[in-house]
């Protein structure tokens, strides 16, 4: 069960926290309140901005007063009003229309100018003043990073081919455009349109072979300790192509500079204009991320491709990222690509004019001139930093502009590369509330909370504060879709500089959606959070991303500051479903990883604690198995290494493409075991639960072992088994996937497997009512030793390392006490109908009925349009493929 006293200790902070502003809400009478209106149709920003309407509405009549007309003006009235002795409330009413924070190109100076609008401790609000951004009674107001685009030309007269300037000395290069509210995409080299591709979106081609080096250079600088059979130094700049790809030296925005290798990137400086070194993007599907970077010559003789910049490495997975042999890759903006309808391309090759050529082609119908084409401009949209007591409700927020770096290699989550800066983020805040309100249309991720302490914090904070603080915000009823990253982000991964006052803590996101994300960086996540705790993620609906739903990650190599970890953090009534889309690898749909070895300061592992998911449903998760021969990891629910201690109880996890539940590497320390119970596991492709390699990180078993999970009370359904022990490794299907170990062997004592892990009052039901009988339904490895078998059984000499067990058998060493073998007795747990309600009542002793049907957003406020994919997807079939 669940650690209540930890539970409730860190509720009574957040109660605490609550209970003194509702003190001091107390000693309010009838709140005073100041209404400010702004409008960007009718309004002004010479009137007084106190009326919602012009005061002359009559042919013939001039208007003197009314509404302010823009988001700025409207800003500096509030600051004089807040330094003058405010109200108890001020409200500050936008009517429907767009507020673009950039007027038009004339607007601007030049492109460093173009900054975000800034709310400071000058506009924030006080336990005795809240203010309100908010919009008119029902309309529908939308705040913009972009700029509005109304000067086409359609010089060859075909209404399909439309051209425009502008000027490069005050515009900002962009990687987005969005027409009539669509998201539209440059010209990517495509092959032709196959199952898994369309011209529009690409075509994914294959890495030949990663490169190394004999020396240490830039972009070659990981040592052949981490690659002991290669030798040299491994490089994450460039890789081997086939020669059968259709890459060219001679594309007109490839501009190359000529290979050179004794240049340390193996590219000659250029002889013409820099800015199209790297016009060219390449985006690299590895095993945990995808990493974006830019392209700087090609050598069509060896076939490389050498990138401006590195992808991202961990030293603790070094096979796992950079350029893996077979592994996908896919190139856009291509400028002799653009023949389709839909696509776009800046030419930003120098001319006497110093101007940009922008062309875009068009559907049939379609006149840019009249419809709404919008290409962002800002970095972020609205930055909030030092802020308190502030609303945000019934606003849509969009159209930052994010770019890839010459040197980074982004991909939207923690670990490996730089995290995306956000369109909406608020900075060292408190007692926010996100209401009812709308990110969409990024370049980047949508909104983010982060405490901003020292240079360790993201390099896109405004002011650093070692007490800064980030508590009691709120998000809910609100819609995040359409983004080029991350959704929502709460935090930042572990730092030295890290106490339990200064992390993010006591925030909830509740009855919000978010989907469509990832769109441009799809190694992104719906919902993250890095450090913090008694946070709490319920009641949301998480769907159609590319990689998992919501992560709590400490993700970081840095010890954890006086053993602080990511702790009190709940995961509850979330409905999660359509993920990975047979894209991503390696991530659970609902995921803690909230453990660390502690090897920096010489200790034992340790987890974070009173961690839980609850009553969640997660469904149809395609991992990249279905395009790739190693693609792995679509999960339902995922403890990470070292991670111990949570509570996974009345969760209901079908049609997964990898584990219902995967328990991933080294184990917590003693104490730390997890509890899984009263959850249903159903249809997964690879194992009901995963108790992964226990052997990563240098790690080598003791010999007495601390228990890693309990699981009880829990119903099994399943329809796959290992038809003989021939397959070759990995499996397709164990109730108990992984890599598991007994102790023994060598020098090391004989330890009872159930010191390891427990199973207690489970149900099992195979749908062929064979699985009594089934020789191969558990298995252990019955020694320890050099990561044997995890590492060495990548064939049937699988079957002569594990022992296996019957269900009997498996009962017979202490596992499974009081479990039966019996029919659930749920309604109809097939596709489509998903019903996995049990009429005739509870099937097992202690498993309490639960519905399924309370997970997701209650009285959604938000419906959302669809979003359109931006990469080749490949699903698998939810009627014959789980």
């Amino acid at each position: 069960m669940r650690s209540i006293g930890v539970f409730v200790l860190g509720m009574a902070l957040c109660g605490q926290i609550a209970l003194a502003q509702n003190a001091s809400e107390e000693v309010r009478t009838k709140p005073a309140s100041l209404d400010v209106y702004v409008s960007a149709t009718y309004g002004n920003d010479s009137w007084s901005g106190r009326f919602a309407k012009p005061n002359c509405n009559t042919p013939g009549c001039a208007s003197t007063d009314g509404p302010f007309a823009t988001f700025g003006r409207a800003q500096t009235f509030v600051e004089t009003v807040i330094a003058a002795g405010p109200p108890a409330e001020i409200h500050i009413k936008f009517a429907s229309g767009t507020y673009y924070l950039i007027q038009s190109e004339k607007s601007i100076t030049s492109a460093a100018a173009l900054q975000p609008a800034l709310l400071t401790s000058l506009d924030s609000g006080s336990p005795a003043t809240e203010i309100f951004y908010e919009n008119y009674p029902g309309e529908s107001p939308v705040i913009s990073g972009g700029l509005r685009l109304q000067e086409w030309t359609n010089p060859s007269g075909d209404q399909v081919t439309w051209q425009m300037t502008l000027p490069s000395a005050t515009t900002a290069n962009f990687e987005n455009l969005f027409y009539n509210g669509v998201r539209r995409l440059r010209p990517r080299l495509s092959s032709g349109a196959t199952s898994a591709s369309s011209p529009y979106l690409g075509t994914y081609f294959r890495v030949l072979n990663p490169l190394y080096s004999s020396v240490a250079v830039p972009g070659c600088d990981q040592p052949k300790a981490y690659f002991p059979d290669l030798g040299g130094y491994e490089c994450f700049d460039r890789f081997q192509y086939s020669a059968t790809d259709p890459i060219s030296g001679a594309w007109k925005n490839l501009k190359p500079p000529t290979p050179d290798p004794s240049n340390p990137n193996n590219c000659d400086p250029p002889n013409g204009s820099t800015a199209l070194v790297g016009d060219i993007e390449l985006v690299d599907f590895e095993k945990y991320y995808v990493s974006k970077l830019r392209i700087s010559c090609v050598d069509t003789t060896n076939h490389y491709i050498y990138l401006t910049g590195s992808t991202g490495f961990e030293q603790d997975h070094p096979t796992a990222t950079g350029f893996i042999a077979g592994h996908r890759y896919l190139i856009e903006n291509v400028e002799d690509e653009l023949t389709l309808p839909g696509q776009w391309f800046l030419d930003r090759s120098p001319n006497s004019a110093d101007t940009w050529k922008l062309t875009l082609l068009t559907n049939p119908g379609e006149n840019p001139n009249i419809d709404e084409v919008i290409i962002p401009q800002l970095p972020q949209v609205l930055v909030g930093t030092n802020l308190q007591h502030m609303t945000f409700r019934g606003l849509t927020f969009a159209h930052d502009n994010v770019v890839v770096s010459d040197q980074a290699a982004p991909n939207g989550g923690y670990g490996g590369s730089a995290a995306i800066i956000a369109a909406v983020s608020f900075q060292n805040s408190s007692h926010i509330r996100f209401d009812r309100s709308i990110v969409t249309q990024t370049s980047g991720a949508g909104l983010e909370f982060i405490s901003c302490i020292d240079s360790t914090s993201p390099n896109w904070c405004v002011t650093t504060n070692s007490g800064g603080a980030t508590a009691d915000n709120v998000v809910e009823n609100s819609a995040f879709y359409d983004l080029g990253a991350n959704g929502i982000r709460i935090g930042s991964s572990g730092q030295a500089s890290d106490t339990a006052a200064n992390v993010p803590q006591c925030n909830k996101v509740r009855d919000t959606v978010v989907a469509g994300y990832g769109r441009v960086y799809p190694g992104s996540t719906g919902i993250e959070q890095g450090q913090g705790h008694d946070n709490e993620y319920t009641h949301n609906e998480v769907y159609d991303g590319y990689k998992g739903a919501i992560h709590v990650c400490f993700c970081s190599d840095d010890a954890p500051a006086s053993g602080l970890l990511p702790s009190d953090n709940t995961i509850s009534f979330n409905l999660v479903h359509d993920l990975f889309q047979g894209i991503m690898n390696d991530s659970g749909s609902l995921y803690f990883g909230v453990g660390t070895p502690n090897t920096d300061t010489g200790g034992i592992p340790a987890s974070g604690t009173g961690n839980a998911m609850l009553d969640n449903v997660v469904h149809d998760v395609s991992d990249a198995s279905a395009l790739d021969s190693d693609g792995y990891g679509g999960d339902g629910l995922y403890l990470d290494d070292f991670t111990g201690g949570v509570d996974l109880e009345r969760n209901l996890v079908y049609r997964v493409s990898g584990n219902a539940l995967s328990l991933s590497g080294p184990r917590a320390g003693a104490g730390q075991q997890s509890t899984v119970s009263n959850n249903i596991f159903a249809f997964a492709r690879t194992s009901m639960i995963n108790a992964y390699d226990p052997y990563s990180f240098g790690i080598v078993p003791p010999t007495a072992n601390p228990l890693f999970f309990v699981a009880s009370e829990n119903l099994f359904y399943f329809d796959r088994s290992d038809s003989s022990p021939a397959i070759p490794f990995p499996s397709p299907f164990y109730v108990q996937g992984g890599c598991t170990y007994a102790g023994g062997g060598g020098a090391l004592p004989q330890v009872p497997y159930t010191n390891y892990q427990q199973w207690k009052n489970n149900l099992y039901w195979r749908t062929d009512g064979a699985f009594s009988s089934y020789s191969l339904a558990f298995r252990v490895q019955p020694k320890t030793g050099a990561n044997s078998p995890c590492v060495s059984s990548t064939d049937s000499t699988f079957f002569t390392l594990e022992k296996f067990y019957t269900f009997a058998g498996w009962q017979s060493i202490g596992e499974d006490a009081n479990s039966v073998v019996r029919r659930p007795g749920f309604k109809h747990p097939a596709y489509p109908e998903d019903d996995y309600s049990m009429p005739n009542g509870s099937p097992l002793p202690g498993f309490v009925i639960f519905d399924p049907h309370h997970a997701g957003r209650r009285n959604p406020v938000i419906n959302l349009p669809p979003v359109f994919s931006t990469f080749p997807t490949a699903p698998f079939n939810p009627a014959t493929d789980f």
